[in-house]
């Protein structure tokens, strides 16, 4: 009966389908960038590797710049390194690495300004799982001698050899000193839209000769810490703040003088950052839902008043008021369900040409597709019920009098 409806009254039930098609299309449009960039990031940061923990002077934040505090902290060093390497019980790997942004790196005429340059050990490889692909990392007796020697990212090597030169063995100029390459790493990929490609490693001992002063945030001091599993993220990270405290002189009921993070601790700040936009985000949906549901309201409204006739009929032949009032419920229902599902067969859609022709991440989980047929379904119920009841309440008598 609730089709029949449908099909007799084609022009109202369209709009009225049209009014829920929408409200779906917004929540779950809002949904899928929220989990598109939810899922982006963590992509991200798995590519850091899932287990890692990074320490510095600063705490974890993203855009927000540190504070006359944190500035005024004293640097890591490669002693804090060494301590955690040594009383660390969980820690598998330890490498601490000094970055500076924007190096000048130059090979005969060509130049590169851009170039990201790292101080590293030999425990950086393994520590990130970042390897080598032609050639050789960094070694011990490079730290001793404080070489002048470099390992390249693909990136650089297409700015300083695009003509297919083998760089291997070639004297380069890093801000005008003279540094021998020695290996290549493999190709790493991006973080957040920065190519991590765009690279160079040389020893951290080398590094500290020629760039002595870290001025954050021109350069940093990171140690990175691998532990022997992802389960014992937790657990080596509260032996690294019991070390840190004790070397950096911290003292009981003091914030600790330095920052950890973990994939997990970034994510946390990451979803805190991000919570109140997700909000906003969620009240447009939630208004666009509502506005589909008044519609429905409005519809079943003109329908009880065309149809009080054939209520006044039903009456008196025998149907109760539940019977009357789950008639026009399941219209109600029958109504915003189809439009929830045009809705996500639309929203599915959209989904995917903000993937193919946006910058935007989009994703519809599958529990998005069954909360969007579930809520259109909710508005049924919840913006039928008055005028179901109203239906169901309707005097016999007076009904089959009207005209």
């Amino acid at each position: 009966m609730a089709l029949d409806t449908l099909r007799e009254n084609k022009l109202r039930s369209t709009l009225t389908i049209l009014g829920v098609a929408v409200g779906v299309v917004t929540i779950l449009a809002m949904v899928s960038i929220i989990q598109g960039l939810n899922k982006a990031f963590a992509e991200q940061l798995e590519s850091l590797g899932s287990n890692t923990i990074f320490v510095s002077k600063f705490s974890p934040s993203f855009g927000k710049p540190p504070g006359p505090e944190e500035r005024q902290r004293k640097e890591l060093n490669v002693g804090d390194a060494d301590a955690i390497r040594a009383e660390v019980s969980t820690a598998a790997g330890v490498a601490p690495f000094q970055r500076e942004l924007a190096v000048t790196m130059r090979y005969r005429e060509r130049q590169s300004d851009t170039v990201i340059l790292v101080g590293a050990t030999p425990d950086y490889e393994f520590t990130l799982s970042q390897y080598v692909d032609v050639g050789r990392f960094i070694i011990d007796s490079d730290l001793s001698e404080r070489t002048n020697f470099v390992v390249i990212g693909r990136d650089v090597v297409k700015s300083l050899f695009p003509d297919g030169e083998d760089p291997m063995g070639a004297e380069i100029k890093i801000d005008g000193n003279p540094f021998k390459v020695v290996g290549i790493m493999s190709v790493l990929g991006s973080f957040f839209g920065q190519s991590r490609d765009n690279i160079a490693f040389i020893p951290l001992t080398t590094i500290q000769k020629y760039y002595p002063r870290v001025d954050p945030p021109q350069s940093v001091f990171v140690v990175i810490v691998r532990p022997n599993s992802r389960a014992e993220v937790k657990a080596t990270i509260e032996q690294i703040t019991d070390v840190l405290r004790r070397r950096r002189g911290d003292r009981t009921g003091d914030k600790d003088s330095f920052g950890i993070s973990s994939q997990d601790a970034l994510l946390d700040v990451y979803n805190q950052l991000t919570g109140a936009t997700y909000l906003v985000l969620t009240a447009i949906s939630a208004v666009a839902l509502m506005i589909g549901g008044i519609g429905v309201m409005n519809i079943m409204l003109v329908s009880v008043t065309e149809r009080t006739k054939e209520i006044g009929i039903r009456k008196a032949v025998g149907a109760n008021s539940s019977g009357i009032l789950a008639q026009f419920l399941i219209e109600a229902v029958v109504l915003t369900a189809i439009g929830g599902s045009i809705g996500v067969a639309v929203g599915e859609v959209l989904s995917l040409l903000i993937n193919a022709y946006s910058p935007l991440p989009a994703y519809i989980p599958a529990w998005a597709i069954g909360l969007g047929l579930l809520v259109s379904a909710g508005i049924g119920v919840v913006f039928g019920v008055f005028p179901a009841w109203k239906a169901s309440n309707l005097d016999p008598i007076e009904a089959l009098r009207f005209e």
